[in-house]
């Protein structure tokens, strides 16, 4: 019974000893600020991945591993991917919708 409950508490501790080593790991990779960088996805046609793409990112960034600015870069969106972007950048305040000209204004701003 001794035996079963030490394994038990031993592998309890073993898999809380990994998730603070990967918690340490994950804010030694990303400990600096990111200000003035920009992930960058682009969209064209109907926005086909846009928004798994833009999601993705902000998974990452709630998780705190990306700290950048999102931009959706319109090189070529038709109306209904340009809804999509519209309604991506409504829903998360830290995307942005610009077009294939504006990006470099918008890369100089940061």
């Amino acid at each position: 019974m001794y035996v079963l409950f030490g394994s038990v508490l031993a592998l309890i501790c073993m898999a809380g000893l990994c998730c603070i080593a990967c918690l340490l790991y994950s804010k030694m990779l990303c400990s600096y600020s990111a200000q003035g960088t920009l992930a960058v996805v682009w969209g064209v046609g109907s926005g086909e991945g846009v928004e798994q793409r833009v999601r993705s990112l902000v998974w990452l960034q709630e998780c705190g591993l990306l700290r950048c600015d999102l931009v959706v870069a319109d090189a070529g969106l038709n109306e209904e991917g340009r809804a999509l972007a519209a309604c991506l950048a409504g829903r998360y305040p830290t995307l942005t919708l610009c077009c294939w000209e504006e990006l470099e204004r918008h890369m100089n701003e940061g």
